[in-house]
């Protein structure tokens, strides 16, 4: 039985429309870890609270492998469990500008901590960690104007 020229039409266009929707999360897969900035701080935070150090490592610079190693990450690690406790509400999430560099500063309660903690991820424009920070909310530092 032949569709009408009309419900072919239709047919092609969902077909269409279909594929395109499924080959969008793919490109979505290859684009730059800062085409969701967001979604990419969050994915590093979770590694770090998790201890997942080689996941972390592929997101830092070669240059900066020797001072931001496995044991560096396992160790900061541990060192915030031991003195706030683990995370138990985010309160804040942002992007700010600190010494020319993108800042995402994530300020959470944790279950040890009297006041709410800030984590730190300095990252440049390819979704690279250049750097980390960890303190308590009330002694944020300075942000560029």
């Amino acid at each position: 039985m032949s569709l009408p020229s009309r419900s072919r039409t239709l047919v092609r266009s969902l077909a269409t429309v279909a594929a395109l929707a499924l080959a969008a999360p793919m490109q979505a897969q290859t684009a730059s870890p800062m085409a969701d900035s967001l979604a990419h701080a969050r994915r590093i935070t979770q590694w770090f609270f998790t201890s997942q150090a080689d996941s972390l490592i592929q997101f830092v610079p070669p240059a900066d492998r020797e001072k931001m190693n496995k044991q560096a990450i396992l160790t900061r690690v541990g060192e915030l469990a031991a003195r706030v406790g683990t995370e138990t509400e985010v309160v804040e999430e942002r992007f700010v500008k600190r010494n020319g560099q993108t800042q995402y500063w994530r300020t959470s309660k944790y279950t040890l901590a009297p006041e709410p903690i800030m984590l730190r991820w300095v990252l440049n424009p390819k979704g690279e960690i250049l750097g980390m920070g960890l303190n308590p909310a009330s002694q944020a530092p300075p942000i560029d104007p």
